[in-house]
């Protein structure tokens, strides 16, 4: 395999193309658990200003980036927001810690006080211009018009019951993510996501960082022009009753610039305790949720890194 399949959001939302479409997204969902989503509708220019307001947080002072790291964040767990460092997260304890920085927010649902949820402590405007506020204007168009249309194809999939993904996701519980990867040796350990499914917005770079496992080997993914990442997690994999594939991956990056990332998890609603359709797996999503943070808080990784050599 030499690029991921590539699934048209435009298609899947369009009556007259949608039962193709959602055949091709089947393939990619059973065959591979990453695909590129084009025709995604999210504008460029707002991909690229949140893009470049992330690589002016990331080039302050070190002292001020850690002001806003968790112990600055009011939510539960208080990894769930805010700076890391540099190998401030192992994502596979046999890697090591990872050589990233990143930055991490949600929905702002002031007053919630149920995990993952809360106000994000982010540096003002005039400190990093432009970081919030192009964040969560990026946010508000991948909730608003991709992920109801992805999830809602994705649900129809699962031969869910109509409108079980407005019922679950309503709202769903997003982490929010920006990474910076060095020059020449940016990493991310080997690992697979918890959540629902992954949305990936990236740099277009000719360096291929991302790396997914398929057939017993690492492959490299080419950032595709105009393109979304879109990969399974391990709750989809659940619910799919192990016919979808949350798959392995990790990042190293090897390129002569940094790399920026930002990374869209979409779970469920944090109160939802959900069931596949034939009844193999049952789950809690709170509960998985806080047990994976607290994976990666005592070095045991993200995902089912503990089940990868």
């Amino acid at each position: 395999m030499t690029t991921l399949p590539q699934i048209s959001l435009a298609k899947l939302s369009t009556d007259s193309t949608r039962g193709a479409e959602q055949q091709h997204l089947r393939m990619a969902c059973e065959k591979y658990g990453f695909f590129y989503l084009i025709e995604h509708g999210i504008p460029k220019e707002q991909i690229v200003e949140a893009i470049d307001a992330s690589r002016r947080f990331f080039q302050l002072p070190q002292s001020v980036k850690e002001q806003y790291g968790p112990a600055a964040q009011d939510v539960f767990p208080p990894i769930a927001r805010g700076y890391f460092p540099l190998n401030g997260e192992m994502l596979h304890p046999e890697a090591g810690p990872d050589q990233k920085e990143l930055f991490d927010l949600g929905t702002e649902d002031e007053g919630d006080r149920r995990p993952f949820a809360g106000l994000t402590c982010f540096p003002d405007d005039a400190l990093a211009p432009g970081f919030s506020r192009s964040l969560l204007a990026l946010q508000s168009t991948v909730l608003n018009g991709v992920v109801p249309q992805l999830g809602n194809a994705l649900a129809d999939l699962l031969d869910m019951e109509q409108g079980w993904f407005q019922s679950h996701f309503s709202p769903p519980t997003v982490l929010q993510r920006v990474n910076r990867y060095p020059a020449s040796g940016g990493v991310a350990g080997k690992h697979t996501d918890t959540g629902f499914f992954t949305l990936l917005l990236q740099e277009e770079l000719p360096t291929r960082s991302l790396q997914v496992w398929f057939h017993g080997r690492w492959t490299p993914v080419p950032s595709l022009p105009d393109s979304l990442v879109v990969n399974l997690g391990d709750m989809l994999q659940a619910l799919s009753d192990d016919r979808f594939k949350s798959t392995p991956h990790q990042v190293a990056h090897s390129g002569s610039t940094d790399r920026i990332s930002l990374p869209f998890f979409i779970f469920p609603n944090i109160e939802a305790r959900l069931t596949s359709r034939q009844g193999k797996h049952t789950f809690s999503v709170a509960e998985v949720m806080l047990r994976n943070s607290k994976s990666q808080q005592t070095g045991n990784g993200a995902g089912r890194a503990r089940e990868l050599q």
